[in-house]
Order: C-alpha cells, then structure tokens, then sequence
C-alpha cells in the first residue's frame, strides 16, 4: 500500500540557500528518494550549468533518472510547500508537467499549468498524485489513472516516457 506524508514539511532537511533558490526561481522542482538513501534532484540532470535550482530547467531528463531502488518522490514549490509521497520499491513514480499553447493574434505563448508527482498503486493504472498548480500557487492532491488522466484533461501518459513498465 502507497504511504503518503504530509504535504508541509518534507522528511529531511533542505538546506536553506537551496530554498531560497526554489523561491527566486518561482517553480517547482522534483527530488527522487532512493532506498539506500541517495537524494537526485531535477537540477543535478541538467544539462545546462548551473545544475542549480535556478538553471534552464528544460533541459532535465526525467526519463533518463535510474527508477531501480526510488522509494520517494518530492515536490519543491516556490512557497516553501513540499509534496511528497513515499511507496514500497516497486511501486512507480511519474513526474510531468502539464503545459498550453496558446495561439491568437499577437503570436503564440506558451506557459506550464502545473507540475505533477504520482505514485502508480497498481497494474490498472490508479495512482495517487500531488500537484504543484502555477495559477492558483497552491499544491494540491488527486486520484487518478495514467492510463486516461482527467487532472487538466491529460489523457494517457507515455509510460516509456515515465520509465514505468506496469
């Protein structure tokens, strides 16, 4: 069964120079928690230097991050919140971001929604998420289903992708 903790305060310390670079930054940023425990986090698979939380955060690579051993998953928001949820080995983590395009007149903009953590709970597909929402600012908690996800009308996620195999 999938133990989820507090959405306050994460189980470890971050150092504070690290979350004032996550505010400054104004997103939200993943850290994965292995069971021997290592921490890797978003900014230590970038690409681009600084591997920092301040860096060009589209250049990490979720689905190059090793899921053998991950037994924790952590969200970082720029208001100081931490989602996190913790599962067994074997259960499978997501991380993904969901994003617009808009299209009108003036141009094309395009801007991220929110940044969302899961943990698959079962071979159906079900899984339990945190979500870090940019328009609101607030992190919030769903059930839903990689395989047809309703949060933000995302539809299948690519379990290669993921790095998931069911």
């Amino acid at each position: 069964m999938t133990e989820v903790i507090s959405l306050s305060l994460p189980p470890q310390p971050i150092d504070p120079v690290i979350i004032a670079m996550i505010r400054r930054s104004g997103r939200s940023w993943w850290q994965a928690i292995y069971k021997d425990g290592r921490v890797l986090s978003e900014w230590d698979t970038l690409s681009t230097l600084p591997r920092l939380p301040l860096g060009d955060s589209s250049s990490s690579h979720w689905e190059s991050v090793n899921k053998d051993g991950m037994v924790g998953l952590r969200l970082l928001c720029p208001n100081g919140m931490c989602g996190h949820l913790k599962a067994p080995e074997g259960h499978r983590f997501i991380q993904l971001k969901a994003a617009h395009l808009d299209i009108g007149p003036g141009g094309a903009s395009r801007g991220i929604d929110a940044h969302i953590i899961g943990v698959i709970m079962d071979t159906n597909g079900n899984c339990f998420c945190r979500s870090w929402e940019y328009q609101s600012r607030q992190l919030i908690e769903f059930y839903d289903n990689v395989f047809q996800m309703k949060y933000l009308n995302t539809g299948k996620l690519s379990l290669d992708v993921q790095g998931v195999k069911l």
